[in-house]
């Protein structure tokens, strides 16, 4: 959860010496999972017994954090669990729905975009590695070399000569690993021209077939690595005569009898319509370097001709037969149909926002604007200062009374209806889904944008105007529950206008009760939104209602501090604070996020006796804009405005920076 690229490599050694309470309670969690004999050596666990472990003693979302965390480290992710506690495998679908990837593939190299999506929802070949008998070397320690650049090897998959690797898995056999390879857009340094993914199966086929069969069904070409190849292994590869997968097989001559296994090789080539490039052949006068550019040369090819791709959302359709998928869960599959209903008429971001979210418009940000104005009259000139005043005002009414005439709409209802009166559990999985669905919408376009914004930024002598346009058409085009959220704050305004105008009676109230709602999403973990980073305001009846809320539900006797980041963009800030404290805010190379917003961490009795308080309050910022972004107009003054405020709330303010080498 550290990121720490060395985490396989910890020994579980249980020092007598040093057993406590904790250590106790640790071991307890495994027990249901391992035998009293492997408890009494825990010394001795594989590592993939442990990721199996912990990924069944974890609920749904605790799995797709640590997946998450897995997978920036990089390490491979487990794709199929095995049937330890279930009847059938287990697909993790649901656990990396939260994994975006970027890559540039060498259609694009010239023009220098780039594709951002979805690791769930991208379409690119399979290769699958599988074993069948005993072997000599490490199948997965040939992955490991096939899929490292030259010079930057790294050890993707566990393997025996690794820490731990080489002791027996008492419950990992049957978990399919999968690992993905995206190009940079080099031609000279990329392996592959586009993306691809390659899964790796634990064990023996003969034990496990029908993880096999389900390898089979979604992979574009299925690598068997062995030994031997008897009558009676001729004799169950011959059953997949009929496969519409492609078979390639690793023979690695070793055995005593190389001569059969390569006269039943020779039978089999002619069953299956094996081609001679199907039958790598590693024999004693090939060494291992020679041997991984013969498997990279052939993958390959595979990747240039194959016709068959697949996402792993489209394995879970392929395989719903032969395995259960995670995502199937009553819970999950009721709160992703409550967002379709949402997201099904939403096309573009843009377009919805201003006619379905008007509130947070054009008119949210003139009023934010004469707000300002209202305190600073920096605009006066040599109007009469109550004159002045007085048309201020009436601007900031007739704002308001055209807000009063609109209707909250049918989307934005049923967002209501889904944060109120869902079950705990079902809310959650609702709040994810939405997350997911918008920022798939948000993103068909957003990364062109964010990365002609960037080139053009590093332009010299580029129109302050077309950034002023293309910052805009970033900040229309984003879309996320932030949104939605902000659209009910400006309800929750627009009605306490109207009660102080003493237009609307106090019982009339149709919104009074969403700061209560805001205040429960914020004791359950997610982040709220402190200054609308669109309109650089704070809805002050909003934001004060909620924190009032909040006080309420914490107790008169609970203690905060306030802990904020503040930086230029891209420096991290986000991400630091995740990793820190485990939380979810939105994290991006662009500049979707924007504003600030707040999340609030219950902390253990022990940082309670080190802090002397019971709540973390952690406040996450935009970030400030670079030097070379200053074009902007107003720029530093947004930028100042945002700092003063934040470090002015904080006990704690942290500061990141970009740090480049110093020159010699």
């Amino acid at each position: 959860m550290a990121l720490n690229v060395m985490a396989r490599n910890t020994s579980l050694v249980q020092n007598p010496d040093e057993e406590n309470e904790d250590d106790e309670k640790d071991l307890d969690m495994t027990e249901d999972f391992l035998s009293q004999n492997e408890m009494d050596t825990i010394d001795s666990l594989n590592p993939l017994d442990v990721l199996c472990a912990v990924l069944l003693c974890s609920d749904s979302f605790l799995q797709q954090e640590i997946l998450l965390k897995m997978s920036m480290c990089p390490f491979p992710l487990p794709l199929l669990l095995p049937a330890l506690n279930t009847p059938k495998g287990t697909l993790l679908l649901w656990a990396m729905r939260d994994i975006v990837r970027k890559w540039r593939p060498h259609s694009l190299a010239e023009s220098r975009g780039f594709r951002e999506e979805s690791l769930v929802l991208t379409s690119m070949p399979t290769i699958s590695f599988v074993r069948m008998g005993s072997c000599s070397f490490s199948k997965s320690q040939l992955l490991n070399e096939v899929l490292s650049p030259s010079q930057q090897h790294h050890d993707f998959f566990i393997h025996r000569d690794m820490e731990s690797g080489n002791f027996p898995r008492e419950i990992a056999d049957g978990l399919i690993e999968i690992s993905w390879y995206f190009p940079g857009g080099t031609e000279n340094s990329d392996l592959f021209p586009e993306p691809i993914a390659v899964t790796n199966l634990r064990g023996d086929i003969e034990s496990h077939w029908l993880q096999f069969s389900f390898l089979a069904e979604v992979s574009s070409a299925v690598f068997i690595v062995t030994e031997s190849i008897g009558e009676r292994e001729y004799a169950l590869l011959s059953s997949l005569k009929e496969s519409s997968c492609k078979y390639y097989f690793i023979l690695n001559c070793k055995n005593k009898k190389p001569k059969e296994s390569l006269g039943f090789l020779n039978k089999l080539a002619s069953v299956l319509k094996l081609s001679k490039s199907q039958l790598l052949v590693k024999d004693s006068t090939m060494n291992n370097a020679g041997f991984v550019k013969k498997v990279q040369s052939t993958i390959g090819i595979i990747v240039n001709s194959s016709l068959k791709t697949v996402s792993l959302e489209a394995m879970a359709v392929t395989a719903h037969d032969l395995i259960q998928v995670d995502e199937n869960c009553q819970a999950c599959r009721c709160a992703r149909k409550y967002t379709e209903e949402i997201t099904a008429e939403i096309r573009d971001g843009a377009k919805y926002k201003r006619e379905m979210l008007s509130l947070r418009g054009d008119q949210w940000k003139n009023l934010a604007k004469l707000e300002k104005e209202m305190c600073r009259m920096k605009r006066q000139g040599d109007v009469a200062t109550e004159d002045y005043k007085s048309e201020l005002k009436q601007k900031w009414l007739e704002i308001r009374r055209q807000w009063n005439q609109c209707d909250r709409t049918n989307g934005l209802t049923k967002f209501i209806n889904g944060i109120e009166h869902l079950p705990t559990v079902e809310k959650h999985y609702f709040l994810k889904w939405m997350k997911f669905s918008l920022d798939n919408i948000a993103r068909r376009n957003l990364s062109k944008m964010q990365a002609e914004y960037k080139e053009k930024c590093e332009t010299p002598g580029v129109d302050r105007k077309q950034l002023e346009e293309l910052d805009k058409l970033i900040s229309d085009s984003s879309l996320g529950v932030e949104h939605f959220m902000r659209e009910l704050g400006q309800f929750y305004e627009a009605e306490c206008s109207k009660v102080k105008e003493g237009k609307m009676e106090e019982s009339q109230r149709q919104f009074s009760h969403l700061p209560c709602t805001a205040a429960d999403l914020t004791l359950e973990g997610f982040p709220v939104e402190l200054i609308d980073g669109d309109a650089a305001n704070i809805p002050m009846n909003w934001v004060v209602d909620v924190l009032t809320h909040l006080h309420i539900r914490l107790g008169d006797g609970s203690k905060m501090v306030v802990i904020t980041v503040l930086g230029v963009q891209s420096t991290g800030k986000s991400t630091l604070l995740n990793t820190k404290f485990g939380l979810h805010f939105a994290v991006s190379s662009g500049r979707c996020m924007r504003g600030a917003f707040m999340t609030l961490i219950k902390v253990t009795e022990a940082v309670q006796e080190l802090l002397g308080c019971d709540f973390i309050l952690v406040i996450d910022t935009e970030g400030l804009k670079a030097p070379e972004l200053t074009a902007l107009e107003d720029s530093y003054q947004h930028d100042n405005e945002l700092a003063t405020l934040v470090i002015g709330l904080s006990d704690i303010p942290s500061l990141t920076w970009p740090w480049r080498m110093p020159k010699k």
